[in-house]
């Protein structure tokens, strides 16, 4: 079950390197696929995307699962 409190993160632009995971309190995130980063800061602002990416070649195999 994923917990209600995780959300996409960006390591990077490349294509399956948007993650779900939470965000912890030294700013970096744990992820659904086990590895942890420093989240890249979003244009619109903020660090976590709101709903699913609507771009499937963007996201982690591992974490869509």
């Amino acid at each position: 079950m994923i917990s209600q409190t995780m959300s996409w993160y960006l390591q990077s632009m490349t294509d399956a390197d948007t993650h779900r995971g939470e965000l912890q309190p030294d700013g970096t995130v744990s992820t659904v696929c086990g590895i942890q980063f420093r989240p890249i800061d979003l244009p619109l602002g903020g660090v976590s995307l709101r709903g699913y990416p609507p771009d499937p070649d963007q996201i982690c195999a591992d974490c869509a699962r």
